[in-house]
């Protein structure tokens, strides 16, 4: 579990000093390609803003097996390079960006991952599990893609849906942020592989051809111990199951014992209206899943189970220009000051608009807030702020990743006005835990990571 907590709250610095060497990638046809298959474990893969890497000659960049790589752009704040395969899927020729085997990481940054052909929808993948030439036990350990444009995949973007993989593969941790998905097919579709930690924020996905993301667990993956962690948090998805109607976060296959927590998210366009469009079933308790601050819109079938779930509203959003992928919130737009920190929900960089937001009724009043707990990460103490907007009961709750209250900080009437409260951690195991402060007609819900 540190090794997950480490990977969450340090990714970056992991990023900048994990490398064992830098390698200069110029663009052309096959250079990349070539990079790779010379890379060293822990290499970092520099590409050239806005250059343009092609594979002509085989049908995937490359392979990694005991190998941990990083493909970004160089600089701080570059432009980002495009890939693209240029092997036209036909008869058993499959076109896949990545794939990635036993002992091995895949880092992308800064890249356009385009799985188009003469316009045209073709590369299948953009990343697959390789579990050898017979299907051995597969262990990946990190799968992490930041600030990218991924479009026109013919199929799933990170797949593990090949039912060989079933007992065999093992994905610890996929983080996934700032990345726009794109007429693809569902964004992480992990049916047969089994995982540890995913992590999706700050993400728009448009036009996706079925799932919008689906995670199964032990009975379908074979692993009694697979216990995923899920975390999708500031999401904006739109027009979900355009070939294939399903929903549009699934979560099945259990008993589940990991930790589900959808937030900040808007979701609108479902096809099927027949589907649910947040199922998150098959859990241990119903408490492991919390869904909080959403907005949805032209969606399926709404079924909560009997999940926590608190300040959810049915409205159009109102996006700028959807249909040619502008997901912009209109000045004045409730959804702007509707996150559970008093912000925008959504993808951010749709929330163009925040600074002029207007209260309507359904809105979090401004002067009832929770605040993300200083410092945090932390070790053994941190303090937790909040407001309310009256005099009330309150109640300030904290949970590990499994829905269990692990502390019950405030539970009586306090005075309208500015709180804080110490929490102090020091029997507690390293780890992510939810903070909830709950009224009588509002709820507002945070992550925090402990590290001893």
């Amino acid at each position: 579990m540190k090794k997950q907590l480490l990977f969450l709250a340090i990714t970056m610095i992991f990023i900048a000093n994990f490398a064992v060497a830098q390698t200069y990638v110029a663009p052309g046809d096959g250079t990349l390609s070539q990079a790779i298959a010379d890379a060293q474990d822990g290499d970092v893969l520099e590409l050239v803003p806005e250059g343009l890497y092609t594979e002509s000659v085989d049908n995937t960049f490359g392979t990694l097996v005991n190998k941990d790589l990083i493909i970004k752009v160089e600089g701080d704040e570059p432009l980002p390079a495009k890939l693209q395969l240029l092997s036209q899927a036909s008869g058993e020729n499959t076109p896949i960006f990545f794939l990635v085997g036993d002992s091995a990481s895949l880092t992308l940054i800064d890249l356009e991952l385009d799985g188009s052909f003469n316009g045209i929808s073709n590369a299948e993948y953009l990343i697959q599990f390789y579990m050898g030439e017979f299907p051995a036990p597969t262990f990946i350990e990190n799968i992490v893609i930041i600030d990218c444009y991924i479009h026109h995949l013919t199929s799933d973007v990170i797949a593990a849906g090949n039912s060989e993989m079933r007992g065999n593969v093992v994905i610890d941790n996929t983080l996934i942020n700032n990345c726009i998905f794109e007429n693809t097919g569902t964004s992480v579709y992990y049916k047969y592989g089994g995982a540890n930690l995913i992590s999706v924020t700050n993400s728009t996905f448009n036009t996706i051809l079925s799932y919008g993301f689906r995670i199964a667990g032990p009975a379908e993956s074979n692993l009694p111990n697979n216990t995923p962690t899920v975390i999708i948090d500031q999401t904006t998805w739109y027009n979900i199951g355009t070939e294939d109607g399903r929903e549009i976060i699934l979560c099945e296959k259990g008993p589940h014992q990991g930790f589900w927590s959808v937030s900040n998210s808007i979701l609108v366009k479902q096809i099927n209206k027949d589907k649910v469009v947040i199922n998150i079933k098959e859990t241990v308790t119903d408490e492991q899943a919390m869904i909080n601050n959403i907005c949805l819109w032209d969606v399926g079938t709404i079924n909560w189970r009997n999940h926590p779930v608190s300040d959810t509203l049915t409205m159009d959003p109102q996006f700028l220009d959807p249909d040619n992928g502008d997901f912009t919130l209109p000045a004045g737009s409730p959804l702007l000051s509707y996150g559970s920190d008093g912000g925008p929900i959504g993808d951010p960089r749709w929330a163009k608009n925040a600074s002029a937001v207007a209260s309507i009724e359904n809105s979090v009043p401004a002067d009832f807030s929770l605040m993300q707990n200083y410092p945090n990460p932390f070790n053994p103490t941190t303090t937790i702020r909040f407001t309310l907007a009256k005099t009330e009961n309150a109640v300030l709750t904290v949970y590990d990743l499994l829905g269990r209250k692990v502390a019950v900080l405030v539970n009586n009437k306090l005075d309208a006005g500015d709180h804080s409260i110490s929490f102090d951690a020091s029997d507690l195991s390293s780890g992510i835990y939810i903070y909830r402060l709950q009224t009588e007609a509002q709820t507002l819900t945070k992550k925090m990571t402990l590290l001893q």
